[in-house]
């Protein structure tokens, strides 16, 4: 099943972090805790991990835009089966 994932909210007073850099594309394999891009906030820059193991789906923000934590930041497929099926709904 695809699931989506929200920005991360790295500090008490973090409210939105502007993504940097994706260092994936849809399609790409990753494993949990394998660093997927860099995100930064007023206080921090930090390496944005995937939380789980999976193929990326779908990275819902291009480079240089602020997201809110909590909101919807990419989407991981648990295997090929669900990747293919994710890019059939979403096509």
């Amino acid at each position: 099943m695809a699931t989506t994932y929200p920005m991360p909210k790295w500090g008490v007073t973090m409210e939105s972090g502007t993504i940097e850099e994706w260092r994936v594309e849809p399609g790409d394999r990753v494993a949990e805790g394998d660093v997927i891009g860099v995100v930064s906030s007023d206080k921090i820059e930090v390496d944005l991990e995937a939380p789980a193991n999976g193929i990326v789906a779908a990275l819902l923000h291009p480079v240089g835009t602020t997201v809110d934590c909590g909101a919807d930041l990419m989407v991981l497929a648990d295997d090929e089966d669900d990747y293919a099926q994710y890019l059939q709904q979403n096509s």
